[in-house]
């Protein structure tokens, strides 16, 4: 395969970034995520934790933002036109992934400063975050190649968004130790992570969980990408 010049990733990247302006359900998952933010972390007397919100974005910012942007290509049938030039799918797919992990991390920064979070602690927080994000940038990379259409990229990434919500709904509502199986899940490891940050204490325990999620759904879909692209 011939290796792509710096010029050649950056009209690729260019035209990603371009291509988010027109994509509506982008925007409009942006904007609803964006607003869902400001108005529970200023409510008065609200007591939503920092984990349901992070929540919010990795599912509707991260997630469907991954599998729209895929898709997009189907829809529009520009993934032939880009092969055409010398792209390959696979370094197509990987400059949507770097979008992706860009608008997540610009999205986090806009929710750590309306939050008022010191620049150490969020980049703590990002540091626990981290699996979480790259586990929903493959969740999304699978749907936008397994689906048609955003609708359909909607249609079967919901019930996965639902049960992430709702563990976080459950962690949001229950006290440490009362439902001790929900410790499997890596997001259980964020909440109580953010949690031990917010006291000023070591979360070093609360990565151990969350990274080996990371390091074996990684193992896992880059077997399945190579097959698939």
């Amino acid at each position: 395969m011939m290796q792509k010049s710096g010029m050649q990733w950056k009209a690729l990247v260019y035209k990603d970034v371009s291509d988010l302006r027109w994509n509506g359900q982008v925007i409009f998952n942006f904007c609803i995520n964006l607003l869902f933010t400001i108005t529970f972390l200023w409510a008065p007397n609200s007591d939503i934790p920092v984990s349901f919100i992070l929540a919010s974005i990795f599912v509707l910012v991260t997630m469907f933002m991954q599998g729209n942007i895929i898709v997009e290509e189907k829809e529009q049938r520009t993934t032939r036109r880009l092969i055409q030039v010398g792209f390959s799918l696979r370094e197509i797919i990987y400059s949507k992934i770097f979008i992706t992990f860009l608008a997540t991390a610009f999205f986090l920064m806009i929710f750590f400063v309306i939050y008022g979070i010191h620049p150490l602690t969020s980049l703590k927080m990002f540091v626990l975050s981290f699996p979480l994000i790259l586990m929903m940038i493959m969740i999304g990379v699978i749907l936008g190649l397994k689906t048609r259409n955003t609708i359909e990229v909607t249609l079967y990434g919901s019930p996965i968004a639902l049960l992430y919500l709702f563990i976080a709904g459950l962690l949001m509502n229950n006290e440490r130790g009362e439902m001790s199986w929900l410790a499997f899940f890596p997001n259980y490891h964020l909440h109580y992570g953010i949690v031990q940050l917010q006291a000023n204490e070591t979360i070093l325990p609360y990565l151990v969980v969350p990274y080996s999620w990371m390091v074996v759904c990684l193992l896992m879909f880059v077997l399945w990408f190579r097959k698939n692209t």
